[in-house]
């Protein structure tokens, strides 16, 4: 998915929660609203829409979708001083997850010289209903004097997923919130509170005051109730104090007296839950190791396969949650591909599965390109996985989706589709939604991609192309030789008609979404270097800058940027590929957490805005600048940075090929292993001599045979994998010596 051609223009900021909430926000200015400029998400891969947690900094955060918020403030006695996550400065708060990328979310900030630490998690499982959000306060004096203040927690309406809170009331041990009527826990503490009570409207104004309520219970027809706890701390120099929260999730809506959530507050239980949710997650990365001088390359790598799990909807690769409830196949295909990269073949399966059934799908409906790009996320799971019996029970949807290639290359007049799959609500209002291509001319498809056709002709014609090989290769795999030689010429005469079409319309390669995929993923000019290296150098020169001056960043859709990058790493360039790399990690757009967006400035979040009815009815989210974390960005953020690494390249392996010239100082060491190839699972070595003057390579795992390329800073060459592990010197060039 990307912004509509028409629409990337568009600039700011809009108002996009509930509209009870705007009118109360601007009824009562002293209410502290949620943050709403930056969130991200934890939850259970697979789980519903409606369990996954919404974080802002601070951890302020709401369990689930349209639920409520959590928040914490500090208020200092003596001055009367307040401190609200929701009022800091972003550089203020430091996030970071567990050992870099595990989803356990710490927070940490000082105020008049404390240092405060929030840690957050999401455990239990969809399957009983016995999700959870579990946390732990930390506030440590470090200095030589003691320190008096009060921490508040409040549960109420407001929050970064919030909703209608129409009763609470404490719990019988003292510690806790329940919904009134159902009687359900909603939030406990292992601690007692020095003062705990109930109201309606926000306590925020209460809590800058120093005050709580005295009421046990609250009803509010329109859902403003709120509970409110304050501890009373004197933190002794050195010393440090903390609070643990549980919140249980619970079924809101439909079916809420029949689904309830399944388990009682159990926040003492902190350190053993977060143990046993760290191990689960470590053993979901399993079997793949990366061993790089630079930390926040390995984090970004492991995270963001975290961000694209916890995304994931069932057996669906979903782009985002809260913003994108649907699925988009656009979008999917290349965290389906970063999945089976990363060796979870069974989750890629099962997503990959959905475009077997589906030929079309995403929230603009059916669109020219999603033939040749279902096509390739069937042919690459099996690639990786070698799994014949599989390939040939999703073979008829290749041929099907070939049939559409075949169809649209022939189309003498426009064709236009209804999809039964979810699509935003504004395209149903569209005239031309469904149409996935013009008349056929020049012998390449006149489709559509993102509510246009001449900026997506070469996107388009490299997908299509690239499907038509792939199936090419799967009937063969199959033994169906008729279908692979009829794939095969199709493929021929659309790549003869492209190739003419590009030598007679100049424009042809102006347009983004053709750099962005020649090379990178379609491999449609992988054969013909010297024609498009120029072409792609005049692009980039013009879009990023030239190599010796600033570089210059793409505003908002960050996942062409990297695509871009992709093709310079393919072409040789390993420096500007590099630049990419290293300008976004230094520039998350989640800082700590290695997020990268979608949009930005108010730009190209019409999608989720007017597209996705969730949103406006949240009590949050009342600011909305972008969409982070974003799946496209991330997976092609991570598959850029694995291709660094190794890439599936001219019948063969490339190897270290966008790894940055400075890793390789005098005793370093680069490594991976486990990771999955279309050649076989592999692990590789780069160790540089003391002198920084020659490198050992070895690499293992590789099918014997595989064509091998290493290519360094100034080095390049070539390798016959034999049987066994391949170990060889490299000589390194002047400029890494130096």
């Amino acid at each position: 998915m990307s912004c509509p051609a028409a629409l990337s223009h568009t600039k700011g900021r809009s108002s996009v929660a509930s509209t009870e909430t705007i009118q109360r926000l601007q009824q009562h200015p002293e209410w502290i609203a949620p943050r709403s400029d930056v969130r991200v998400f934890l939850g259970e891969p697979g789980a519903p829409e409606a369990t996954k947690t919404t974080v802002e900094p601070g951890n302020v955060f709401s369990p689930g979708m349209k639920t409520f918020g959590v928040t914490w403030w500090l208020r200092f006695p003596a001055d009367g001083s307040f401190f609200a996550t929701e009022n800091a400065p972003l550089d203020a708060m430091r996030w970071r997850y567990e050992d870099g990328y595990l989803p356990l979310l710490h927070c940490e900030t000082e105020m008049n010289g404390l240092s405060i630490r929030h840690s957050l998690f999401q455990d239990g499982a969809a399957a009983d209903q016995s999700e959870a959000v579990c946390a732990r306060l930390t506030i440590a004096n470090p200095g030589s004097n003691p320190t008096v203040c009060q921490l508040f927690i409040a549960l109420r309406s407001l929050g970064p997923a919030g909703g209608p809170v129409h009763d609470l009331k404490l719990g019988a041990d003292g510690r806790s919130l329940w919904l009134d009527k159902r009687d359900l826990p909603l939030l406990g503490f292992d601690r007692l509170p020095d003062a705990f009570g109930c109201g309606v409207g926000d306590p925020s104004p209460l809590a800058q005051a120093g005050n709580v309520p005295s009421d046990m219970q609250a009803q509010d027809a329109e859902g403003w109730c709120f509970g409110l706890a304050r501890f009373d701390l004197m933190l002794a120099a050195g010393a440090s104090w903390q609070v643990m929260l549980d919140c249980p999730q619970q079924t809101y809506g439909n079916l809420q007296a029949d689904f309830p959530g399944t388990v009682a507050p159990r926040p003492e239980a902190f350190e053993s839950r977060a143990q046993a949710h760290l191990d689960g997650w470590r053993r979901r990365f399993d079997g793949i190791s990366l061993d790089v001088p630079n930390a926040d390359f390995k984090n970004a790598f492991f995270a963001g396969v975290q961000h694209m799990l916890t995304a994931m909807v069932g057996d669906q690769a979903r782009i985002a949650a809260l913003s994108y409830p649907l699925p988009w196949l656009r979008d999917s295909v290349y965290i389906i591909r970063a999945f089976d990269l990363f060796g979870l073949h069974d989750i890629a399966c099962a997503a990959a599965e959905y475009c077997a059934r589906n030929d079309f799908f995403g929230g603009f409906g059916a669109e020219g390109d999603a033939p040749g790009q279902g096509i390739w996320a069937l042919v690459q799971h099996y690639r990786l996985t070698q799994d014949a019996d599989w390939l040939a029970g999703v073979y008829p949807a290749i041929q099907r989706k070939c049939d559409w290639l075949f169809t649209m290359r022939r189309a003498e007049a426009p064709i236009q589709l209804v999809v039964d799959t979810p699509v935003l609500a504004f395209t149903h209002a569209e005239r031309a939604a469904g149409v996935i291509c013009m008349a056929a001319h020049d012998g390449i498809i006149i489709g559509t991609m993102d509510h246009g056709v001449e900026h997506a002709l070469g996107w388009v014609n490299h997908w299509a192309l690239c499907g038509l090989r792939e199936a090419a290769f799967a009937a063969d795999a199959l033994g169906h030789t008729g279908d692979a030689v009829r794939y095969r010429d199709e493929a021929t005469a659309l790549w003869g008609a492209l190739q003419a079409y590009a030598r007679n319309h100049p424009r042809f390669w102006e347009h983004e979404r053709t750099v962005n995929s020649m090379l990178w993923p379609c491999r449609a000019w992988e054969d013909s270097l010297s024609v498009v290296e120029g072409l792609f150098n005049a692009w980039w020169v013009e879009n990023r800058g030239a190599d010796d001056a600033e570089y210059q960043p793409e505003k908002y859709w960050l996942y062409f940027e990297m695509a871009q990058a992709h093709n310079a790493m393919l072409l040789g360039q390993r420096e500007r590929a590099w630049r990419v790399i290293d300008y976004r990690l230094q520039n998350q757009d989640l800082p700590g957490l290695y997020g990268w967006r979608e949009g930005g400035d108010g730009v190209g979040t019409e999608n989720a805005v007017h597209g996705v009815t969730l949103i406006n009815q949240l009590r949050g989210c009342h600011i909305f600048d972008s969409i982070t974390p974003h799946g496209w960005s991330q997976s092609e953020m991570w598959l850029l940075q694995r291709a660094a690494l190794v890439e599936e390249w001219q019948s063969g392996l490339l190897l270290f090929a966008g790894m940055p010239e400075t890793w390789l100082y005098p005793e370093a060491y680069i490594a991976f292993s486990g990771l999955p190839t279309w050649y076989g699972r592999v692990d590789a070595t780069l160790r540089v001599d003391s002198q920084g003057q020659t490198a050992q390579f070895t690499l293992s795992g590789a099918t014997p045979g595989t064509l091998l390329i290493l290519r360094l800073p100034g080095v390049e060459k070539a390798f016959t994998m034999p049987a066994g592990e391949l170990v060889a010197q490299v000589e390194l060039t002047r400029t890494m010596k130096d």
